[in-house]
């Protein structure tokens, strides 16, 4: 899964503005300054997003510095979003926004609207799940949640309850009930801010309407450019499934869709991939597909996929997934009897 760079600089933005070096953290993702990373450029993996931010803790020394970060004027750099909510009219239509536009630099937004009979909330699913690194996610995105509140004039009655999966950070009870409020529980099943529903539809004096159509106006070009690229990467991953064992080459792929491969590698660059990235995507899938049935020993799975030894798909499934594919199938498959077979 890949995530747009904006998410990089913008951390590092924090870490400077909160009187931090941000450099190191920089450099721990390869990149040797902020102004070197090219926000409308290449998506990056969320694996050196997951690295920026342990890096960013190990700076800090604060296991809770998601809380600051979400409050950060770094996030005023956001681009289209930032100018879609301080235009829009109501919650409900930033929300709503955020939701539709989310995709512009994740690939699902990680906050939803929830209304049910047992109240209006906020969801958070952190695009980085587990560890210090989704904890500093899922309190960043938390954090920005009441933030979104506070910004429509929600006061501090209005902030029924916050929920965290994970246990309390122990000394952090204080800088806790400070942004979420006194009823606070951990351990509980998911992350989510419940609220006062009658926040959603306040109509807010900061509304400015010819600047809210032109930041949709916008957004909505970037949204349909993005999908028509995200259509030419499915035909892409049909031509490279299709094609499995062969391993067709870029100029081969180009060929295949018309265009010269110039063209098709601009293509990709604005999708936040390259063609290496959707190969080998293909070949996981199949891989998975494959070990998942539970029909063929690993060397034919190998030779299905494009390998030349069994070795490099071992070492190449293991990249992808942190396990082996004999670990893999164990762990998906348990109830296929056919795994003895052909383990």
């Amino acid at each position: 899964m890949r995530i747009s760079p904006i998410h990089l600089k913008i951390l590092a933005y924090t870490l400077d503005i909160e009187g931090y070096d941000s450099s190191a953290a920089l450099k721990q993702c390869g990149f040797e300054s902020n102004e070197a990373i090219d926000e409308a450029g290449e998506w990056v993996t969320v694996e050196r997003f997951d690295r920026m931010m342990a890096a960013a803790i190990e700076a800090t020394k604060d296991r809770s510095f998601g809380l600051v970060a979400g409050k950060s004027l770094a996030l005023m750099r956001s681009g289209i979003l930032t100018a879609l909510a301080v235009s829009t009219s109501s919650l409900r239509q930033m929300l709503s926004d955020i939701h539709r536009f989310a995709p512009l630099s994740v690939p699902q937004s990680e906050v939803e609207l929830m209304e049910t009979r047992q109240g209006t909330r906020l969801v958070v699913q952190a695009v980085v799940k587990g560890g210090l690194s989704g904890h500093f996610r899922t309190e960043f995105a938390a954090t920005t949640a009441v933030q979104m509140l506070r910004f429509v004039g929600a006061s501090s009655t209005d902030i029924y309850h916050a929920t965290f999966p994970y246990p309390q950070p122990p000394g952090q009870e204080q800088r806790y009930a400070a942004t979420f409020g006194q009823r606070i529980s951990f351990e509980q099943s998911e992350c989510a801010i419940t609220f006062n529903p009658a926040l959603l539809d306040v109509k807010l004096p900061t509304h400015d309407p010819v600047a809210y159509m032109a930041a949709r106006t916008r957004a909505e070009s970037l949204l349909a450019a993005m999908k028509a690229g995200s259509d030419m990467a499915d035909k892409v991953r049909a031509w490279l499934l299709s094609a499995l064992p062969a391993l067709p080459t870029v100029a081969d792929t180009a060929a295949h869709l018309g265009m010269s491969e110039r063209t098709f590698r601009r293509h990709l660059f604005t999708l936040g991939t390259t063609h290496a990235d959707l190969t080998q995507e293909c070949q996981r899938l199949m891989a998975e597909r494959l070990l998942a049935e539970g029909k063929l020993p690993l060397k034919q799975i190998a030779q299905s996929l494009g390998f030349s030894s069994v070795h490099g798909f071992h070492r190449a499934f293991r990249r992808w997934s942190g396990l082996t594919p004999s670990a893999w199938r164990e762990k998906q498959c348990l109830h296929s009897p056919l795994l003895d077979d052909v383990a």
